[in-house]
């Protein structure tokens, strides 16, 4: 059994070309546009992700029959959609901005935007994956509001574009996060010079304080991925209330990395397959720079050899 999930949601136009990005968990042979459509398919090497480019603009397609010898599947009534021309985030050619999906985090969302702006990012950019529920086991949160009310606070500096999908059945969630990167690395590849893809998990510190845009006057160029700690909490029981920044203050294992992309060095339409590694980069030193993985309560179990550290507000 084949079975094919379409973003047509979240298109993207740029040089006389439509792109809808996908995903499969048995790959296909062939595809078919109906009406008789120019176009070609675009697969990813190492994931299950491709595109459809199509050399026009269109709005609807009839049916997309996609085969596998005798398997077929046929999408029928595809209206899609560009929300990416609606955007109002004021870039440039030396912008610095995050692209990110997340999954009700009105518990802490707004906290993680202000901190993010005041580090000195241009712009964040919200794929907002509200309607499917939280991995992290946050079982004392505060409600409040919606992903979509939190970013509308900051307009001109934060941009919510909808993306309820859900993952093909039984592939795990991250599947939709690595589309989103896919999707909003490629939808901002020519409006700024830095792409951060972090989560709304994770912040980004630099030791010397400086404003993240005269940090990156020094890596003109260059790809950079930094390495990273968690964070905790001392209880497994706190109200998260957008109060991260002082309750996680207990560095755990040293764990993951987080990479902020040059847009001069990603190829157009380039599938972005990892935010923690990229072929391009400059691994940084943690007294350079570093990334903290903020896990709380349960998810993360505080123990007393952990270092107390008070320097991240």
């Amino acid at each position: 059994m084949m079975n094919i999930l379409l973003f047509n949601e979240v298109c993207l136009y740029d040089t006389n070309k439509t792109i809808i990005y996908g995903q499969y968990d048995v790959r296909f042979t062939s595809l078919s546009l109906n009406p008789n459509i120019k176009h070609k398919c675009v697969f990813c090497e190492n994931r299950n992700d491709f595109y459809i480019e199509i050399y026009e603009k269109i709005l609807y397609i009839n049916d997309i029959t996609f085969v596998n010898g005798d398997n077929k599947i046929i999408k029928t009534d595809i209206f899609l959609s560009f929300p990416f021309e609606k955007c109002d985030l004021k870039l440039n050619d030396n912008s610095a901005i995050i692209t990110t999906m997340c999954k009700d985090y009105s518990s802490r969302l707004e906290e993680w935007i202000t901190y993010n702006l005041k580090l000195g990012f241009t712009g964040i950019i919200i794929f907002n994956n509200d309607d499917n529920n939280l991995i992290e086991p946050l079982n004392y949160r505060k409600n409040n509001g919606n992903t979509k009310d939190i970013c509308n606070k900051y307009k001109g500096k934060v941009w919510c574009v909808k993306f309820n999908y859900k993952p093909i059945k039984n592939e795990h969630w991250n599947t939709i996060q690595r589309i989103a990167l896919h999707i909003g690395v490629n939808a901002f590849l020519s409006k700024c010079e830095k792409i951060a893809l972090i989560d709304a998990d994770e912040f980004i510190y630099i030791p010397n304080k400086s404003n993240i845009i005269d940090f990156f006057k020094n890596y003109k160029g260059q790809t950079l991925t930094i390495q990273s700690n968690i964070l905790t909490n001392k209880s497994n029981n706190d109200i998260i209330d957008n109060n991260i920044l002082d309750l996680c203050l207990y560095i755990g294992e040293d764990k993951y990395t987080k990479t902020i992309l040059d847009t001069s060095k990603i190829e157009t339409l380039e599938f972005v397959v990892s935010p923690h590694d990229h072929r391009s980069q400059l691994l940084l030193n943690k007294e350079t720079i570093i990334h903290y993985h903020c896990w709380v309560n349960e998810r993360y179990i505080y123990n007393e050899n952990m270092i107390k550290i008070e320097y991240l507000k």
